[in-house]
């Protein structure tokens, strides 16, 4: 009997820990166009205007499946972070990155 709950209890935890290896890969293969040629990134508006579209884009890509899922929904949080952080770094702004490094750090504070 003991053996048998044990045995549930490491695939239930072995599902979980697949389904969170699992949840990251969307953002990996799906991608999404984010266009700022009509932005000025010299202007703190223009780049809060990017770090917008960006984090939208994110979002959309890293939907989790499931709202109720707690496990898919923290893949999801992980992956927009994730996909922004790529995102923000492909595009080689420097107040780009500054405004998005303060946008984390106070997400972090606030603890999400």
């Amino acid at each position: 009997m003991h053996t048998t709950v044990q045995r549930a209890l490491l695939a239930v935890i072995l599902a979980a820990m697949c389904a969170i290896a699992n949840a990251g890969t969307p953002a990996e293969s799906a991608q999404r166009t984010v266009r700022f040629a009509d932005l000025d990134l010299t202007h703190p508006a223009g780049v809060a205007v990017l770090h917008q579209r960006i984090r939208a884009a994110a979002q959309e890509v890293c939907q989790p499946l499931s709202e109720h899922d707690l496990v898919m929904l923290a893949a999801s949080r992980s992956c927009v972070t994730d996909a922004i952080a790529r995102a923000v770094k492909d595009v080689n702004a420097p107040a780009l990155a500054r405004s998005s490094q303060r946008k984390t750090e106070l997400i972090v504070l606030a603890g999400r």
